[in-house]
C-alpha cells in the first residue's frame, strides 16, 4: 500500500523547506518534504545570502521587511541555529541616469518607512573604506539590509519540520505528478507511490520538469548564478556595509573576515535541466572565472579589492528567472491541488520565510493574507514565449535586478 500525506512538498530548498515548516508548525497537517538530492543540498547553500530590503516595488518591500523580522527570531521560532548580521547596504550608481533611479529608491523606501538616505560619494567611502569614490555619481545607504549564512535557512527549516512531524525523504526523485479528474492525486518515485491530495512544486531548477510531467507549462528558465568568497583580507569587518554597483551588477558583503562577491552577467547561461544527466548535482555545474574577472575590471576603480583578494572559494547556484522578475507562487488554475513556489528570480532565499508562511496559509485557507496576484501563474495566460524569447526576458531581468537604466 501505498504512503499517504496531507501535502507532499517536491524540492528541499528554502522555498519548499519553509513551506514543509509552516504546515507542519502553524497546521499539523502530514507533510512529506522530497528532494532528488540531500536536504537543502543544491542551489539554496549556494546563494549570496543577501537580503534586500528596497526592492522595486511595495508588495516586495512589504514581504521582505516581514521575511528580516523571520530571519531575526528564526533560532527563537525554529529552534535551529542562523548567522546573521545587520550590516546595512550601500547602491552605488556610475551614470547619471542611475542617480535618477535611485531618487525614485529613495521616494520609495521612505514611503514604505525603510532607513534609506542619499550619502556623497566620500560619505559611502568613510562606511565602506573598500570602496573607492573614483567614477561614483551618486549613492544610497539603506540600513535595514541584512546577510546571512545561506547553508542554513533550508535545513534549519526542514530540520525543524520534522520536529513538529514532517517525513524528509532525501534522494527521492519525483518522476510526475499523478492527477485523475484534473486533481492531484499524489506522487511518482523510484520506491513507489505516495498519495496526496496537495503537491508543492518547489523543485528549484527542476520546477519545470515536475510540472510538465503533469502537462503544466510554467514560463520560468534555470540561470547559473556565480560567486567568489575570498580569504580573509585585514580590515573586512562583518559589520561593513554590503556594496551593490548598480550598471556592473557586481554585489559584495563581508564574509569569513573577507569578501564574498558576485555579478549578474549580460548574458547568463541558461540551462536545460532535461538534457542534463539523470543524476546532476548543482555542485557539477561549469564554473566561468572568466566572467568574474571581467566584472571585477569593470569596477577596479570603485572596488579594487576584488581583482587583488586570494580566492577561497568559487561557487554557484541555478536559481529560476521568470520574464517579468517575480516570483512563481500559489495554486495552478488546471490541476486542483497543485502549487507553484518557484521563480526566484536570484531573490528566493532571504525571502523564503515569509513566502513559505503565506502559501502554507494559503493552502489550508484557499487564499493568501496579502494579495499575491502579481505572483500568480495566471499572469501568463495568453502569453505563448517560444523559449529564445524567454530566455530573452529572464536575462534582462537577470542583468537589471538593481534597476539599472
Amino acid at each position: 500500500m501505498s504512503e499517504t500525506a496531507d501535502v507532499i512538498v517536491v524540492g528541499a530548498g528554502g522555498l519548499g523547506a519553509a513551506t514543509a515548516y509552516y504546515l507542519t508548525a502553524r497546521h499539523s497537517l502530514n507533510v512529506m518534504l522530497l528532494d532528488r538530492h540531500g536536504i537543502g543540498s543544491q542551489t539554496s547553500p549556494r546563494a549570496a545570502g543577501m537580503v534586500s530590503c528596497l526592492r522595486k516595488g511595495e508588495l516586495m518591500i512589504t514581504l521582505i521587511k516581514d521575511a528580516c523580522s523571520r530571519i531575526e527570531n528564526f533560532t527563537a521560532e525554529t529552534g535551529q541555529p542562523l548567522d546573521w548580521v545587520h550590516s546595512g547596504s550601500l547602491k552605488i550608481a556610475r551614470r547619471p541616469q542611475d542617480v535618477a533611479v535611485l531618487e525614485t529608491d529613495l521616494a520609495r523606501g521612505r514611503h514604505m518607512a525603510l532607513d534609506v538616505e542619499q550619502v556623497s560619494p566620500t560619505e559611502a567611502c568613510d562606511l565602506n573604506p573598500f570602496l573607492k569614490p573614483d567614477g561614483i555619481v551618486g549613492a544610497l545607504r539603506i540600513g535595514d539590509d541584512r546577510y546571512f549564512d545561506p547553508a542554513q535557512i533550508a535545513v534549519g527549516f526542514a530540520a525543524a519540520a520534522a520536529e513538529r512531524g514532517a517525513r524528509l525523504r532525501p534522494d527521492t526523485a519525483v518522476s510526475c505528478v499523478a492527477v485523475a479528474g484534473g486533481r492531484v492525486t499524489g506522487v511518482i518515485t523510484a520506491d513507489g507511490a505516495i498519495t496526496a491530495p496537495v503537491v508543492v512544486d518547489a523543485a528549484g531548477a527542476w520546477t519545470r520538469q515536475v510540472a510538465e510531467e503533469s502537462g503544466l507549462r510554467v514560463p520560468l528558465v534555470p540561470t547559473r548564478q556565480q560567486l567568489i568568497v575570498t580569504e580573509p583580507i585585514e580590515g573586512a569587518a562583518a559589520t561593513l556595509p554590503m556594496v551593490r554597483i548598480m550598471d556592473a551588477a557586481v554585489y559584495v558583503r563581508p564574509c569569513r573576515g573577507g569578501f564574498l562577491w558576485g555579478v549578474y552577467e549580460e548574458e547568463p547561461r541558461f540551462f536545460d535541466m532535461t538534457a542534463l544527466p539523470v543524476n546532476f548535482d548543482i555542485a557539477d555545474m561549469p564554473l566561468d572565472m572568466a566572467v568574474l574577472q571581467a566584472a571585477a575590471v569593470a569596477v577596479a576603480d570603485q572596488l579594487p579589492v576584488l581583482s587583488t583578494a586570494a580566492i577561497d572559494e568559487f561557487r554557484g547556484g541555478i536559481p529560476t528567472m521568470t520574464a517579468d522578475g517575480h516570483h512563481i507562487l500559489g495554486p495552478s488554475p488546471d490541476i486542483t491541488g497543485f502549487y507553484f513556489a518557484s521563480g526566484c528570480n536570484v531573490a528566493g532565499l532571504s525571502i523564503a520565510p515569509t513566502l513559505g508562511a503565506l502559501l502554507a496559509d494559503w493552502i489550508v485557507d484557499g487564499k493568501p493574507a496579502l494579495d499575491l496576484s502579481t505572483m500568480a501563474v495566471t499572469r501568463f495566460a495568453g502569453t505563448e514565449w517560444t523559449e529564445q524569447q524567454l530566455r530573452r526576458e529572464a536575462a534582462w531581468q537577470y542583468r537589471h535586478f538593481y534597476g539599472a537604466v
